[in-house]
């Protein structure tokens, strides 16, 4: 199967078909879910773990986007793909310690990039529901992009 100009695998398909019908399933009272509903839901529909589920419904309001979908977008598994970093000439490249001060508090480069990823798929979500008159014509657009694909959200 192919999509945005890309093999997807049959679980890329499920996932994405999967998306469309859940946000199509939304209407006004479940899209407006209040916080300690949705934390609940999270936890016993998608088997959150209620720290992530904090955070996923945090990112969610700071990027504007109603956290239901950014739930159902957790739940799918699909994302905003990171672009693969070109090779550096290791013989030119260098690399200074940080000053003591910095390792202070260690930051898991995993939790950075896990919220980079959230992030960016958030907002993309957002941008196409600017444009769309449904949420589920917001996800469509979503899925015509090409960088859109199966991401570790979890």
């Amino acid at each position: 199967m192919r999509a945005a100009g890309r093999e997807m695998s049959a679980e890329e398909a499920r996932a994405r078909a999967t998306l469309v019908a859940s946000v199509s399933a939304l209407t006004g009272e479940a899209l407006e879910r209040r916080h300690e509903a949705l934390m609940e839901w999270a936890d016993t529909e998608l088997g959150l773990e209620r720290a992530y589920a904090e955070q996923v419904y945090a990112l969610a309001e700071q990027e504007d986007l109603e956290p239901v979908l950014a739930f159902e977008l957790v739940r799918s598994g699909l994302g905003v793909r990171e672009l693969e970093a070109p090779e550096q000439d290791m013989g030119e490249a260098s690399q200074q310690a940080p000053p003591e001060w910095v390792a202070e508090e260690v930051v898991e480069l995993d939790d950075v990039e896990l919220e980079r990823r959230l992030r960016a798929s958030f907002r993309r979500l957002r941008s196409h529901l600017e444009v769309s008159a449904t949420p589920a014509a917001a996800v469509q657009a979503l899925l015509q992009d090409a960088d859109i694909g199966l991401v570790q959200m979890r």
